[in-house]
């Protein structure tokens, strides 16, 4: 019965990934951060996970078929770029938006959303890093 019902659920059409609600890996050191961000984006309709150090964004990310990593670049812009050249090597292809306490800093290649700014701003920076990775 068991390999009946899995055989059956191999056969159902998956969601394509545009359809689908966005996969969001939310990385931060800042707890509040990562609570707030994740209840804000999951009652957007975004499926969240929280990860609290930088270490290993990559296979987590793989593994859990993230579509947009959120990442709290506040200590260092130099290292969020450096992420991200990380994530641009998986296929398909994970985005990244960075978020800071001074979104004043930014880099050419990386646009960076206020930590402590609208939803709004942040979920549409995920859908337009989302909408990158597919057009790659």
């Amino acid at each position: 019965m068991w390999e009946r019902e899995a055989r059956l659920r191999a056969e159902l059409p998956t969601p394509d990934a545009a359809t689908r609600p966005p996969r969001v890996l939310v990385v931060a050191t800042d707890r509040r951060f990562r609570a707030v961000a994740s209840t804000l984006l999951t009652q957007r309709g975004c499926e969240v996970s929280v990860h609290p150090v930088r270490d290993d964004i990559r296979a987590h990310a793989a593994r859990e078929r993230i579509d947009v990593v959120v990442l709290d670049a506040t200590a260092s812009l130099t290292g969020a770029a450096e992420t991200a050249a990380r994530l641009q090597t998986l296929r398909p292809q994970v985005g990244l938006v960075a978020v800071s306490s001074d979104p004043r800093e930014r880099l050419a290649t990386l646009p960076v959303v206020p930590k402590w700014g609208s939803v709004e701003a942040l979920y549409r920076a995920i859908e337009s890093a989302r909408n990158r990775g597919h057009d790659v």
